[in-house]
């Protein structure tokens, strides 16, 4: 009896040194990793700035107003029936990728890029509406830098068509067709336009078909995040990423190392499959609207990369070069990545948005052209330089005087300049 008593007392006196180890073991863990952690932390308020104190802390967003994870203008979270917008007068920046200069963006009290807007248009004045995503509004770009801006001051120094002309800049990140319609529907049309642009294509070539990409509308079938039963320990990792800049340092290289997926043959033709019927499809429905109210339509071809190229050998190589390019790689190695498959499917829908716009008679600016034989002005797949943007807006301001000035000389009555919306 007092045997087993005895080797009971040294079991758990070995199950409590044990113990004591491992808990010893966990501290000593712990610890080097908090002093890891504090020294990281130190190292970075040196260098980007004392905020990094404070991450995955409740004093965080206190200690910086304006933190470009959270106000940056790819981000708009105000929904409408059908599309996002700002919300109103809604703090906004972006940077500038040659200078990484961070500035601040106007929105307004519509939750749209720019000064206000007067929902009653002045005597004499003659209102553009640019819709479009991100290229419309202008990323990169400062307030005085898009083309919706640079339109506007072309066109008011012309005088080929007298009057004033006011360009309001309804383009928001990230929308396709079917949403840009659902905005000109609810924020166009009250304004009373006289005419109404659409530079869009690259977001509908990157979703594809809607009918497979429906339920995930910002990525492409082959990106989506998979359901597995990991779930809950990917959501504790991304407590920890959140809170521990060290977990987020390591999490951002690891990302970085994640190899790019890529798009065979069948994979490309049943992304391409309906892509470009959908996207005519609305557009078609905007034109005929247009129509029936009386507003003048110009459909622009967008010009777009797929960093096939490099930037430094961009300038001369022209947009059906590259999908060229895109093609005879997809023949020679049978796969493409993810911007070359959106280029292809960018090239079809934008070439069927020209024949449409010839068999239909719309005033139609080709940027493509316009662009081709300066397309370093692409600071990222779609998105321009203040260059490129004047360039769209020069291209874009030849031909709306042309319109303008030809629905003048045909009104029942002599006009010297435009006095309202066309038929609304």
């Amino acid at each position: 009896m007092n045997d087993d008593v005895f080797h009971r007392s040294e079991l758990i006196a070995a199950q409590s040194s044990t113990a004591r180890r491992i808990t010893l073991y966990v501290v000593m863990v712990l610890v080097s990793f908090l002093m890891v952690e504090a020294g990281f932390r130190a190292v970075l308020a040196f260098r980007v700035g004392p905020s990094v104190l404070y991450y995955g802390t409740p004093f965080q967003r206190q200690d910086v107003p304006v933190k470009t994870d959270n106000h940056t203008v790819m981000k708009h979270g105000n929904p409408q029936q059908g599309y996002t917008k700002f919300f109103p007068n809604e703090l906004k920046v972006d940077h500038d990728p040659t200078t990484n200069e961070t500035f601040r963006v106007s929105i307004n009290s519509r939750g749209f890029r720019g000064g206000e807007i007067d929902e009653t248009k002045k005597p004499g004045v003659t209102r553009i509406i640019t819709l479009g995503s991100s290229s419309t509004f202008g990323y990169y770009d400062r307030d005085n830098e898009t083309y919706p801006y640079y339109l506007e001051q072309i066109l008011n120094k012309s005088s080929e068509v007298t009057g004033r002309f006011e360009v309001v800049n309804l383009g928001i990140p990230h929308l396709r067709s079917e949403e840009i319609l659902s905005l000109f529907q609810t924020e166009a049309i009250p304004l009373h336009p006289d005419v109404v642009t659409f530079y869009e294509g690259v977001n509908d070539a990157a979703r594809g078909n809607p009918s497979v990409n429906e339920g995930d509308d910002r990525k492409d079938p082959a990106q989506r995040p998979k359901q597995s039963a990991t779930t809950p320990v990917k959501a504790f990792y991304g407590i920890v990423r959140d809170h521990l800049v060290t977990v987020a340092f390591i999490d951002s290289i690891r990302q970085n190392m994640i190899a790019e997926p890529t798009f065979n043959r069948g994979e490309v033709e049943r992304h391409m499959t309906g892509t470009s019927e959908h996207f005519i499809e609305n557009i078609d429905k905007l034109y005929r609207e247009c129509q029936r109210r009386g507003i003048i339509f110009v459909a622009l071809k967008q010009q777009a990369k797929s960093h096939l190229v490099k930037d430094a050998d961009m300038k001369g190589v022209t947009y059906a070069q590259e999908v060229q390019m895109v093609k005879d790689k997809l023949e020679k190695e049978g796969a493409i990545k993810v911007r070359e498959l959106h280029l292809l499917a960018h090239s079809t829908l934008t070439t069927d948005l020209e024949q449409w716009a010839t068999s239909n008679h719309v005033p139609f600016v080709n940027i493509q052209k316009a662009l081709d034989q300066d397309r370093d002005v692409l600071m990222s797949w779609v998105h321009l330089s203040p260059r490129g943007n004047r360039m769209i807006a020069n291209a874009l301001a030849e031909e709306i005087m042309r319109v303008v000035g030809h629905h003048i000389a045909h009104q029942p009555e002599p006009r010297t300049q435009l006095t309202g919306s066309f038929g609304s």
